[in-house]
Formats: structure tokens, sequence, C-alpha cells
């Protein structure tokens, strides 16, 4: 093992004067510089950094020290402890891939080649470094360097809830070699400052995305300190694991999704919410499929005058079957299921009246169902990348519909929210859906993971929630808190979500006059414009996407047969790391490619990285490299073809003929 030892420089006499501390703020501002101005800002920190001949170097706050000891000597003891037993994350199955789709395949082919080289698989990665390490707590930072030795990561996260800390480990540590040397490592160092766990957790989630989370496995997980902040922050990342892999995107979804988009984005009722509206005044009550929304129907149905009634999914039958009819459905997923739910409720209920508010991405049977539709364009959507320009892009419409009704309807001018049934979780662990839906009344089942989270209730006590609910709550209170100048209360009796205020159904009553609610959507709808067959296919047309994807493929294809010509028995990995870094270079030469290729990219590095982490005889590992790499190599010209289909016939793919695009080609 490498000498681990720390040896921090002394504290100087005049901090702020030295050139120690001046050469640290120069290396902020060349490396990290929105820190930097931070930095710079700081006179008369809360804390109080002291060398002490006696008692060390520590950090001192009121009447508490961080250390409580010679914070070179705490550090150096709990490095040591650490690579003694270091403590690891590992993904338990190859649960992120699918079973159906290309991405199944490729799981399907490597388990095969597995099997016919008879290699006994580890439980755990064999190799002692990781892509990933997370740091939770900076302290003063004597350990980062060690861990980045030992780690041999590509991405060292660090996450500090006291902005103090990092400015007095400005008199610490040598911040510029930190940088350097972590540089010359191929290491990136991530500085997540943020004082809740909840902005933690976006942030992690955010740092890891943007660094290939394909490669999550293994990662090396390290607490530096004790503190609250950093111990539910720690807690939640292990809880919520399988959230950073999830999302990702397929690329057989995406060829739906584009097909989708270009039937609905034509129709002569469909509507386009390509900017934000000026704010309107009429309240607005968005209803989910919660349970706790059974409870409140009767104070929705004696307010409904007075608000603008928005269901999201499945919460449209709970409504209609207790006799309220919203004015907005929200719809967001293009899975066939939600447009044969739509049509159920037509002729069950009849839907006229009902604007529906769907991504441009859904079941174009879908729109046959509402007289008025109000489509919106989901960033990281190829359809979005296509037709957007000149429209705004909605984000954070996920993972669950009622994220896509708070982030539309802002979208749509409205500031005074009232949320019912929007309960990201449940008071009851086993009854996560109004009785009245689908779910309720036994024509569908329960999806969400079987792990129950206990959370804060929005009226006290104790909710349960779990992992894609806790990424939605996430989700939801950041819109919230981008948006200070929105009016969100919240009449759910579920988790409670920040940012919306806590208001029992019973004591609402609002004091506006009865809405002319047709008046009121017809005002809406007829500000915002359509889009024309015409200048569909002239977008379509100029997007120039069979070039693009022709000249990307190949150059997918010539890595990997670099790859496989490699001197020497062995490819290597090398690979893996520059078929993601071509994903940079396709999103700058065509987005819309970029999002056809980058989620399943993804899943193909994460099945193979899974497998070859496993696989400890080398002989079998170097065959199964090529044999994968073969694999992908098929698979890429197999995509490449079924894009093709795409790209030559505008007009089947605008009548919605995709039957041959979503074939799967043996090439």
């Amino acid at each position: 093992m490498a000498d681990t030892t720390l040896a921090p420089e002394a504290a100087p006499h005049d901090p702020r004067e030295s050139e120690f501390f001046k050469a640290n703020m120069a290396a902020f501002r060349e490396h990290v510089p929105h820190l930097y101005a931070r930095l710079a800002q700081v006179r008369d920190p809360h804390s109080r950094l002291f060398v002490d001949d006696d008692e060390g170097i520590d950090i001192a706050f009121g009447g508490r020290r961080l250390y409580g000891e010679d914070a070179v000597a705490f550090a150096q003891r709990q490095i040591d402890a650490y690579f003694a037993k270091p403590k690891r994350r590992f993904i338990n199955e190859l649960s992120f891939s699918t079973e159906d789709g290309i991405e199944g395949r490729y799981k399907r082919a490597l388990m095969d080649a597995v099997q016919r080289e008879g290699a006994d698989l580890a439980q755990q990665r064999v190799d002692q470094s990781s892509h990933f390490t997370i740091v939770f707590g900076l302290g003063l930072g004597l350990h980062l360097e060690p861990l980045i030795e030992f780690t041999g990561c590509a991405h060292l996260i660090v996450a500090e809830p006291n902005f103090d800390n990092l400015y007095h480990s400005l008199f610490i540590i040598d911040w510029g070699g930190l940088f350097e040397r972590a540089g010359e490592a191929g290491c990136a160092v991530h500085l997540v400052l943020e004082k809740d766990q909840a902005s933690i957790a976006w942030h992690l989630r955010r740092v890891i995305r943007l660094g290939n989370p394909a490669l999550l496995d293994g990662v090396y997980v390290y607490q530096h300190y004790g503190s609250s902040v950093l111990t539910e922050a720690r807690l939640s990342f292990h809880r919520d694991f399988a959230i950073h892999v999830l999302g990702l995107g397929f690329f057989e979804d995406e060829l739906l999704m584009t097909a989708n988009a270009v039937v609905n984005l034509k129709q002569p009722n469909a509507r386009v919410l390509a900017t934000t509206q000026q704010p309107r005044e009429e309240p607005v009550f968005i209803c989910a499929s919660g349970p706790s929304i059974d409870r409140d129907l009767e104070v929705i149905a004696a307010q409904r005058d007075r608000a603008i009634v928005v269901s999201s999914g499945t919460a449209m039958r709970t409504l209609l079957a207790n006799g309220i009819r919203p004015d907005i459905h929200v719809e967001t997923e293009n899975h066939p299921t939600n447009a044969a739910n739509a049509a159920k409720m037509a002729r069950e209920f009849g839907l006229s009246g009902i604007t529906l508010l769907g991504a441009s991405t859904v079941q174009p049977s879908m729109l046959e169902q509402f007289d008025h539709v109000i489509l919106y364009c989901r960033d990281q959507q190829v359809p979005s990348a296509v037709f957007s320009d000149g429209v705004e892009l909605m984000g954070s419409c996920g993972p669950v519909v009622a994220n896509a009704a708070l982030v539309t309807l802002l979208h749509l001018g409205f500031r005074n929210l009232y949320l019912f049934g929007v309960d990201m979780g449940s008071r009851d662990a086993a009854t996560y859906h109004s009785a009245d839906t689908f779910v309720g009344i036994g024509e569908a089942e329960e999806t969400y993971s079987e792990l129950r989270l206990p959370a804060a209730a929005n009226f006290g006590g104790e909710a349960v929630a779990e992992s894609i609910l806790g990424w939605s709550r996430l989700a939801f209170e950041n819109i919230l808190r981008l948006h200070p100048n929105v009016h969100c209360v919240n009449c759910s009796d579920g988790v409670r979500i920040g940012g919306a205020v806590p208001m029992l159904p019973r004591v609402l009553e609002l004091n506006n006059p009865p809405l002319d609610h047709p008046q009121v959507m017809a005002d809406m709808r007829d500000k915002l414009p359509s889009f024309s067959p015409d200048l569909l296919n002239r977008i379509w047309t100029d997007a120039d996407l069979p070039a693009n994807s022709r000249a990307i493929f190949q150059r997918v294809d010539e890595l990997l047969a670099a790859a496989l010509a490699t001197d020497g028995d062995d490819p290597g990995v090398t690979w893996v790391y520059q078929l993601y870094d071509v994903l940079d270079e396709v999103n700058v030469r065509s987005p819309a490619t970029n999002i056809f290729l980058s989620g399943t990219t993804c899943l193909y590095i994460g099945s193979f990285w899974w497998f070859d982490g496993r696989i400890e005889d080398a002989q079998a590992r170097n065959r199964f490299r090529r044999t994968a790499i073969e694999e992908l190599r098929g698979l890429y010209a197999g995509m490449g073809q079924r894009l093709s289909v795409l790209f030559a016939d505008v007009d089947r793919s605008f009548a919605g003929e995709i039957s041959l695009i979503k074939s799967d080609y043996d090439v």
C-alpha cells in the first residue's frame, strides 16, 4: 500500500495574506470558479480554525470542536482503518436493464458468453479501483488525496454541508497540488456544498449522471465526521441507490416516442405549450391518485366552481367516478396502457369538456379521446431535440405524472396551487392508490418497489414511501424551490413536501368568485400556437438526421473495431470510456441522435461492466471481452438500420405506422 501519512502545511500567522492561501484561492479560481467567488466573499466565518502545539489542528464552533483532537491524527487513524476494511456499494443484480429489447438481448448474450467460458462470477467486483468515490464530509480535506490514490477513482465527489470547512481547508491542504495530481491520475474532483440532505442527494444524482452512472458498481463510500445531515445523506444514498441508474432511456422507446410525436404535433385539435405564459390568478387543484384523496373528494367537489381542477394520470378515474369532471387531465408516459385506460374512461364516463395536457410523445390514440389537446415537450427526448426550436422544454417531468402536472401548470402561468392525493407515499404501507383508480378496482397491479421507507408525514407523525416516490418528492421540492413566487398548499395526507404549506382540507375555503371554466380554458388554449404539417416536415428535413446518424454509427463501429484489433488477447476496457465519451461528441453534432443512443449505450456499458468486474480468471475475462465487443458491434449495426427506416420514410412515420421501425433486425 502506498504511504498514506498525512502532513498538512501549518497555518500561517497572517493566513489571508500568506502565499499558501493565495495559491489555494488561485487554484479555485482556475478549477472551481463558482466556489472561488463564494470563498472570496468570506470575511467572518461562523467557526474558527486554530493550530495549537498541544491540541493540534481543529475547527471550533461555539463550545464544540469538529474533531475533538488533532485533525491530522484523526484523519490518519480513520484512513488506516478504512483502507483495512473499505466500504463499497455493489449492484447485486442487473436490475437496471430490461429483459425485453436490445438492452436485454445484450445482457443475455453476456450471460451466455460467461457460461460458455465456464467462468465463475465473484459476488462482487474483484478489482480495487472504482469509477466513483463518494465522500460525506470535507472537514479540512486531509483524507482526500489518500482516497484518490487508494480507490483509483475517475470521479471523487465530496459532500459538505458547512461552507466554513472548505474555507478553513484553504489554510491546511494544498488544493492546487490536489487538483493537479488528481488530474494526472484521471480523476475529476466534485465539491457538493449544500446544507441539507435533500439538496445533497439531488446534486449527487446530477454529478453521477454526468460522470457515467453505468459504472456505479463498486463505488466507495466514506464518511469523514459525525453529522446528522451527512449521516442521513449517506443512508439516503444507500436507500436510493437504484435511482441513479433508473430513467436513462431506451432506444426502442425513443423510436416509438418520435413516431408518436410526429403524428401528435400535426393534429388539428392540438396546441403546443411553447413558452411560459403570463401569470394567472385562478386557483388550481392538482389531484393525484394517492389514497388520501378519497377523504377529500367532498372538499374538492364543494370548492370545484372556484378552482381549475386538474387530474394527473390515474386520478382522473377517481374524480369521474365521484362526479367531479376535471378541466385538465395530465399525461406524460407513452405506454399503451395509458391510452387504453383513457378509452375505457371515455366509454364509462365520457371525456367531453376535459382538455388533455399531454407530452408530445403519448400514444396518438390518447388524443382521440379529447376534444382539446395541449402538448408539451419534455427535455431529453428525441422529438424535443428535433422540434424544440422556439419551444421551451419541460424539465423535471418525472418520475411520476404529478411532477409533470406541477411543471406544465407553472408554464401555463398558474401560481396558486392546492395538492390533493399528491401523497408521495402513504400512511398505510400496503396502499398507495385511491380506491377508484384502476389499481384500486383491481384492473391494474401495484408497480412500486417493495422497499418501504419511513418519512415525515404532512400533518405530523410518520408515513412511508419508496425509492421512486422519494425521487419524485425531491424533484417536486426542487421545482418549488426554484419558483418562490408560487403559492403551493398541500392538502394531501401523505409525505411532507418541502416548500408546500400543509393545510387540512376541512379548513380550505376559497374566497375568489366562481370561475367561468369553459372561458378560462378557451382563453388559455387560444394563447398557444399549433404546428402545421408543412412546418413539421420542414423541421424534420432540416435536422439532417440520416447523415448525422450514419456518421455517428460509423464512428462507434470504428472505435469497437479498434478495440478488437489491439495487440495481444486482452482488448482492455479503454473502449468503455471512449464509447461514453463519444456521446459528448454526438451531442454536439446532433442532440437528437445523442438521445437515441445515450440511455441504451449506458445500459450496454453497465451490463458489460457488471460481468467483466466479476470474472477472476484473466484468460476467460479476455475472451469474454472480445465476445462482448463483437456482440455490441452487431447491436449498434441493427440500431443504425432501424433508425434508417424511421428517417427514410417520413410519410409512414407521420402516419404512425412503425412496425418496421420496431422490428429487431439480425445483422
